[in-house]
């Protein structure tokens, strides 16, 4: 049985916010990705309540969404999660990060979004979620790129 997570694909100031995992997590580490975590049974009500926690957790945000725009579809990755992308906007500031499982936090202007940021990840070309994008220096690829590619139809009738 997969277990269940949620990223946020958080919109702060016209700008997608990303963070680099921290070289102590288990799993991903180093990796780019949209805040997010595990479902927690005690505390969420629902994958948008887990987003958001988690959102808060990594990067100290005091702030509320502002406007949920929708759900993308639920992906599946290696680790055997079910993972849930959750869009909104958001209203508030990032005071901070969460150095246990943040090592870097970056910005990408959603004026920036667009199919031609995207290219075929040449180490991984025939994987499921093959596409790819540079960031300040870091390689955006994996379900991160995959989720950030499928929003760019999505963003585009929010404009």
């Amino acid at each position: 049985m997969k277990s269940v997570a949620a990223v946020l694909l958080g919109i702060l100031d016209d700008k997608i916010v990303l963070t680099k995992r921290a070289a102590s997590l288990r799993s991903f580490t180093g990796h780019i990705c949209l805040p997010g975590g595990g479902f927690d049974i005690v505390s969420d009500t629902s994958v948008i309540d887990t987003a958001f926690r988690e959102f808060r957790e990594e990067l100290m945000f005091d702030g509320e969404i502002q406007e949920l725009f929708c759900m993308l579809p639920e992906c599946s990755v290696v680790s055997s999660q079910a993972v849930y992308p959750v869009v909104a906007k958001l209203n508030g500031q990032i005071n901070g990060v969460n150095f246990a499982e943040v090592d870097k936090l970056l910005y990408l202007p959603i004026s920036q979004l667009h199919y031609d940021l995207f290219q075929i990840n040449p180490d991984y070309p025939t994987i499921k979620h093959n596409k790819r994008f540079e960031l300040d220096g870091e390689i955006v690829w994996g379900l991160t790129a995959h989720i950030l590619y499928k929003f760019v139809d999505i963003y585009r009738e929010f404009r």
